[in-house]
């Protein structure tokens, strides 16, 4: 796989045709993260996306593009329980929040529908840059009488470590697939929307985590990014 980046890249710093583009886009990443777990509750987590881009003209149909951006992903669990006894009700209800932030690299082949759209697949290869896990919890009682009826919140935040090791949180290093499309709105302005769609297991399993699931017959745990992008483009040259 490091030789089909190898190679995308390659051609693209070759290429010196004159219909080469240079772009900035700026956007949305709506994240979220899939898991194999079924008793999961991840919701979307809205996030930036902020690079530049690198087009070169192959063909009257198919160009390449390179795209180099900064961008946020995670997703944001929830939870709500109530427990009542004796007349009194407690309610917790509380959220944990991954913000994963990451220098994503994208080549892909884009083909063009008309003259105004295109649509393009490729590969991502994503570098973890920095993460955070931050969580709040509101605990509410009440029917006790004023003497205890109220609510009390709590929240915490801490750095997720990333890298391959029994240690830490996440994978330092994403990949998947991006499928999208491009609107030209005119010659240096354009909107993208898409979808990427994380392969990569998030979750360091090692060996003993391996024979443990095996020997209970489970699926091993997972989880992996996925997203819906949009993002607006200003071109330069062309």
């Amino acid at each position: 796989m490091k030789k089909i980046f190898t190679i995308l890249t390659v051609v693209a710093l070759a290429t010196t045709t004159s219909f080469a583009q240079f772009s900035v886009k700026a956007g949305l990443n709506m994240a979220n993260i899939v898991s194999n777990d079924d008793d999961s509750d991840n919701g979307m987590k809205l996030g930036m996306i902020i690079g530049t881009n690198y087009n070169a003209e192959l063909s009257d149909a198919m160009s390449l593009d390179v795209s180099v951006a900064f961008k946020q992903s995670g997703t944001k669990e929830t939870m709500e329980m109530s427990e009542s006894n004796g007349g009194i009700t407690v309610k917790q209800e509380g959220s944990m929040t991954y913000a994963l932030n990451y220098l994503d690299i994208s080549p892909s082949l884009s083909f063009n529908v008309s003259d105004a759209m295109t649509l393009s697949v490729g590969p991502y290869l994503a570098f973890a840059m920095s993460g955070k896990a931050t969580s709040e919890s509101t605990t509410t009682i009440s029917g006790g009488g004023s003497s205890i009826d109220g609510s009390e919140t709590t929240s915490t935040s801490e750095s997720l470590k990333f890298g391959t090791g029994d240690d830490d949180d996440v994978k330092g290093m994403d990949f998947g697939i991006n499928i999208g499309t491009t609107y030209s709105i005119n010659e240096a302005i354009s909107v993208s929307a898409g979808y990427a769609l994380g392969l990569t297991n998030l979750i360091y399993i090692d060996d003993d985590t391996k024979d443990f699931f095996d020997a209970i017959d489970e699926d091993l745990p997972s989880i992996k990014n996925s997203g819906i992008f949009l993002t607006f483009g200003y071109s330069f040259g062309g």
